[in-house]
């Protein structure tokens, strides 16, 4: 399929925000169910297909994001049934791409020796293509999330033909722009939480990785909400970030994979694994040391600065010693 346009576009600061909700869930529930069926025909054995299953994962982030970004205004029931069904579908993607990126690891001589015993790592692989086939099956062919979708979309735009109907100041729907900006707010102060938290500990730097992410995605929504000079560049700095630490959530992710796969092992392989496990966790504390280094208290306090001005108000606290 074309590739699909990540930002929301066709939006103005004064767009109500139920016709800004309709259009950016429309995209993105649309783009979940085509790159569902493109994933649950896939075998992993091709590059185009290890990009369809990185794709949906993608998307399905981008979906929730904008489920949680409009949250308020839309139809309770039918979001939350939304937002489970793209957390099982992110989390089979997920499991297929972890796959896919040791696989490719094992064949570029990243982790060398582990070739004789990828088989467990194919028989991973087969289970997620099974589990993608059965929610595409139970999820679009039956046409069930379609429905559901389309109801959302629905009660969106009865919501918004009854603001059209309405006069200036009463009953009528926000607008888009200073809404935004409101919603960004406790997204930034998440995130901001985060990046103050030991990120020694792995769990924090992946707490620090999702409140990232969710505020990245929550961004690809708001162009119109922010100069656009401004949006870039906190675009581009929360990019720059998510490049670095996913390089060494990536290693947490690895180390963990090889551990399992080395309690399921025996033999010669159990060997093999323990000394691709001795190097992964060496290559984990040297990135996890280079990324401490990045992340500076004055990087972090410029960033927090950065969208205090950009969402005014003082929304965004400020970054501690």
């Amino acid at each position: 399929m074309p590739r699909p346009e990540k930002w929301l576009t066709g939006v103005r600061a004064d767009t109500p925000v139920p016709r800004a909700a309709r259009k950016a869930l429309k995209l993105r529930l649309r783009v979940v169910m085509e790159l569902l069926g493109d994933a649950a025909k896939v075998t992993g054995k091709r590059d185009e297909d290890a990009e369809a299953v990185h794709q949906l994962r993608i998307w399905s982030r981008r979906s929730a994001a904008a489920l949680r970004l409009f949250g308020e205004v839309l139809p309770r029931r039918t979001a939350k049934w939304l937002k489970r069904k793209l957390k099982e579908i992110r989390r089979t993607a997920g499991e297929a791409r972890d796959c896919d990126v040791l696989a490719e690891r094992i064949d570029g001589g990243e982790l060398p020796g582990l070739e004789p015993t990828a088989a467990h790592l194919r028989r991973r692989r087969r289970r997620a293509e099974k589990e993608m086939a059965a929610l595409h099956k139970s999820l679009v062919k039956s046409g069930k999330f379609e429905r559901k979708a389309d109801k959302l979309l629905e009660k969106l735009a009865r919501r918004e033909k009854q603001n059209r109907g309405r006069r200036k100041g009463k009953g009528k729907a926000p607008q888009f722009g200073p809404w935004c900006r409101a919603q960004l707010g406790p997204l930034c102060d998440d995130f901001l939480r985060a990046a103050e938290a030991d990120l020694s500990r792995d769990a924090h730097l992946h707490a620090l990785r999702i409140a990232g992410k969710r505020l990245r995605y929550a961004l690809e929504l708001s162009p119109a909400a922010l100069p656009a000079g401004v949006h870039r560049r906190l675009y581009d700095e929360l990019t720059d970030l998510q490049d670095r630490l996913g390089e060494v959530c990536d290693r947490i992710a690895a180390v963990g994979r090889l551990e399992d796969w080395q309690r399921e092992a025996k033999g010669q392989a159990r060997g093999r694994l323990q000394t691709s496990l001795q190097h992964e966790r060496a290559q984990l504390a040297t990135g996890r040391q280079r990324f401490l280094r990045w992340w500076s208290v004055k990087r972090r306090k410029s960033l927090a600065a950065q969208w205090r001005k950009a969402l005014g108000n003082g929304r965004a606290r400020p970054i501690s010693d």
